[in-house]
Parts: structure tokens; C-alpha cells; sequence
């Protein structure tokens, strides 16, 4: 039975209940009903006591983590899952209530702007070469060489507002505006490090976006791998799969809040990696 406004607002008040086995009933009706019940507990939270409002964080936190999981599951069973809105998801997780629409309007426009200004008969080198000077001379978008490991560099809506990011999230902007674009541009996951690749009619071609887009061929990412410890193998300079490249994004996260001991927020990450490579909750025994 759905409930009106007013016994939604009964409900969110019995969150004051001291009676433990009381109180978890209630957190599971709020969960049971959804995300409908925020805007009531935020109304309860202007005149809460300190724990009281501590109380109500928590379950709208469980809320919007419990919306987003589902999320998570509908964009996992994609055959292809869809990069753009995986990454957005992800921003989501770290800034719950986040209007990724914004940021899929700016990726509309700087594709636009790049487009406009692309000659008609441009072939594809020149067309990469000319979005990633676009992006990252004209721009200014760079690698958070200073702090590194700053969550905020593997969120794509924060690289977005600072323009500063890791080789995965740059990569996968460049890739995003790419796609807008019809540029035949793909993830390469090297070891501790990530790239863009394309084929310009002959050997592969690849893009350094932490440093500024600066362009390799194989031979030179050979020699990069090696020089940082790793051999090379074939499999490393080829496509990295949508799902992949989520994954990987989701564990630079899980790593950053370990060391940083916020163990909560790297085990709720781990329950989403599992989502995203295996298309089902953990969580959800149904």
C-alpha cells in the first residue's frame, strides 16, 4: 500500500526510537519504500537533535546507496555497459544526489565546439590530434601530478570542474568526447598506467592523456612499460572493454579509501566492482 505524506512523516519520526529491534524495523520499511522518503527526511533533519540528525544521515545515505546499486545492475547487464553512464554512476557514489546531466551537456558542447571547427575532410590522425589539443592545450586539462591520489581525480564530474585527473579518468574523457565525435578511439590498460589508442590506417597510435595527450607508438609504450618494471606483453596495447575500464576505476576508489582508512566507503565500492563484472547484487539474495 503507498503511503501519503503524512504517514510518510509518521514514519521518518519513529527513526527516534531507542528500542533497538524497533528502530530496524522501521530503517526497513524507509528502505522498502525508496528514495520517495528523502525529502521527508530532510524535512525532519532542520529541527533534529545532533544525533538525531546523525541518525537520519544514515539511513538517506543507505537510501541513495541502495537506489544506486540498482543502477549499478541495469547498466551491468548491458552487454556493452555504457562507459559514459558508468563513470557518471560512479561520480554519483561519491556525491550522492549529483546532477550528472550537467556533465553530459558540457561533454555535448566541447564535442560541438571541437566539431565545428574540424576541417570536412580531416582523416582520423588529424581529428584526434585536434580534439586533444582542444581538450588539453586549449582547456587545460592535465594530470594531478601534485596529489595523485585525491579521490576527487576518479570521479569524471570532479576532473571535469578541475580539470585535473588520473590516466584512467582523463582517458576515459577524451575517449567520451571521442565517441561524440565518431573517432575510433579505445582504452588501453597498461599497468599502472592508462592510455587511448587508435589506427590511423597503420600501426597503432597512442594517446598519454596525464601528459597532456602526448602521442606514442607501440615501440615507445614498450619502452615506457619496461622502463617502470613490466614486460611487455601483446595483450596489453589492445582495446579494454567498457566493463573493464569501469572496474578499474571503481578499484583506484577502493585503494584510495583503504589507505585512507575510510573502510565503509571501499566496502560498499568492492559490493559495486562485483555488480559491474557480474551484472548482480551481492547484496540481493533474490
Amino acid at each position: 500500500m503507498e503511503l501519503d505524506n503524512q504517514a510518510l512523516r509518521s514514519l521518518v519520526t519513529l527513526l527516534d526510537e531507542e528500542d533497538p529491534a524497533s528502530l530496524a524495523l522501521v530503517r526497513r520499511q524507509i528502505l522498502g519504500i525508496g528514495t520517495a522518503v528523502l525529502p521527508y527526511l530532510d524535512e525532519q533533519r532542520a529541527a533534529a537533535t545532533p544525533e538525531m540528525a546523525i541518525r537520519l544521515d544514515s539511513v538517506a545515505d543507505d537510501l541513495r546507496f541502495q537506489d544506486l546499486r540498482r543502477d549499478f545492475v541495469r547498466l551491468a547487464l548491458s552487454k556493452i555497459p555504457d562507459l559514459e553512464q558508468g563513470t557518471l554512476l560512479i561520480s554519483r557514489f561519491g556525491f550522492p544526489g549529483l546532477d550528472t546531466t550537467i556533465y553530459s551537456a558540457w561533454l555535448d558542447r566541447v564535442a560541438a565546439t571541437v566539431a565545428k571547427d574540424m576541417p570536412a575532410d580531416a582523416g582520423i590522425g588529424e581529428s584526434v590530434r585536434r580534439l586533444s589539443n582542444h581538450l588539453f592545450q586549449g582547456l587545460g586539462f592535465a594530470g594531478n601530478e601534485t596529489h595523485y591520489y585525491d579521490a576527487d581525480n576518479s570521479y569524471l564530474s570532479r576532473v571535469i570542474d578541475t580539470r585535473r585527473g588520473i590516466p584512467v579518468t582523463l582517458t576515459v574523457l577524451l575517449l567520451l568526447l571521442g565517441k561524440r565525435l565518431r573517432l575510433p578511439l579505445y582504452g588501453v590498460g597498461t599497468p599502472g598506467h592508462f592510455l587511448a589508442g587508435f589506427r590511423d590506417g597503420g600501426e597503432p597510435l597512442f594517446l598519454d592523456c596525464f601528459r597532456s595527450g602526448q602521442l606514442m607508438t607501440l615501440p615507445e609504450v614498450k619502452r615506457m612499460l619496461v622502463r617502470s618494471g613490466y614486460d611487455w606483453r601483446p595483450e596489453l596495447g589492445k582495446p579494454v572493454s567498457p566493463r573493464d575500464v569501469l572496474a578499474r576505476m571503481v578499484r583506484n576508489l577502493i585503494s584510495i579509501y583503504q589507505k585512507t582508512g575510510a573502510v565503509d566507503r571501499a566496502e560498499r565500492l568492492s559490493t559495486l566492482v562485483e555488480i559491474v563484472l557480474t551484472g548482480r547484487d551481492p547484496g540481493n539474495s533474490a
